[in-house]
């Protein structure tokens, strides 16, 4: 299972998030389900080929968050500020084979500069459309809360071990539902700007703007030319399956008490299922 960010992800995030009636801060971030959104081989190349959010503003802080390895659940548990959930039913054959790691807090604020934006479109022959008012000075500021990622068995990194198959693992990834405030316009307002740029794909932003409620449904990228999605209960919720029954590999996303989980691994999408239902 990857854990590095997905670029559509990122865009489909930002889009959406939640919306703001007036310039007050945000409330939390917290949806209560996930849902799967087509992105296809274009898709993903117009996405790579946006300019970075430098070009329409200024970034400041964390652009990576550091991720530190500790010796046990009960020391990634305090790093991470919560107590982990881990599956009880981890196979013999990997559970001797067992790493912790957590990332490090990380807090990020972008700031519109309708100067900058306007620099940018002349330099690439590209036409931005009208700003709305209140964006230019629009300062937007999300915090990533601690990740707890266990990694069980052998990645595909590693040398055989053990008579475990080389590749044959297990990860289990949990955090706290990201926040975000703004001071300026509302988040919608520059989600609703962005989107309507060229290179920006009309399929998509079509997709997760019919989601409904930003607030309660978090969008996953799928290729559905080279991955499944389907909607499964686990945790007594509804959440995403991706993957399919080769063994290749399936993950189970969710999100439950404010937290977002993820499980995955190089098993078929059942066996993934059963251990993501054992979280203790």
């Amino acid at each position: 299972m990857n854990i590095r960010p997905f670029a559509p992800l990122g865009i489909a995030a930002l889009l959406a998030l939640p919306v703001a009636v007036h310039a007050d801060p945000l409330s939390v971030f917290q949806p209560t389900q996930v849902r799967a959104i087509s992105v296809t081989p274009s898709d993903a190349r117009a996405l790579h080929a946006l300019p970075p959010l430098e070009a329409f503003g200024s970034v400041r802080g964390t652009r990576s968050p550091g991720l530190d390895e500790v010796g046990s659940a009960s020391e990634a548990s305090q790093n991470a500020g919560f107590e982990l959930r881990l599956p009880g039913n981890v196979p013999a054959a990997l559970a001797h084979d067992v790493h912790y790691q957590v990332t490090q807090r990380a807090k990020t604020s972008f700031t519109f500069d309708k100067t900058k934006a306007a620099a940018w479109a002349r330099l690439h022959k590209v036409a931005l459309t009208p700003l709305p008012a209140g964006l230019n000075g629009a300062t937007y500021t999300a915090t990533l809360e601690p990740v707890a990622i266990v990694t069980y068995g052998t990645p595909p990194s590693r040398k055989r071990e053990h008579g475990v198959r080389r590749g044959t693992f297990l990860a289990v990834m949990q955090a706290p539902l990201p926040t975000v405030t703004t001071s300026g316009a509302s988040l919608r307002t520059l989600a609703d700007w962005f989107s309507a740029q060229p290179g920006i794909p009309r399929s998509l932003v079509a997709q997760i703007k019919a989601i409904g409620d930003p607030t309660q449904t978090l969008p996953i990228p799928i290729r559905f030319d080279k991955q499944t999605a389907t909607k499964v209960t686990v945790d007594g919720v509804q959440g995403l399956a991706i993957g399919d029954e080769t063994g290749i590999g399936s993950t189970i996303v969710w999100t439950k008490d404010g937290k977002l989980y993820a499980v995955g691994g190089t098993f078929a999408q059942s066996q993934v299922l059963g251990l993501a239902e054992n979280l203790k």
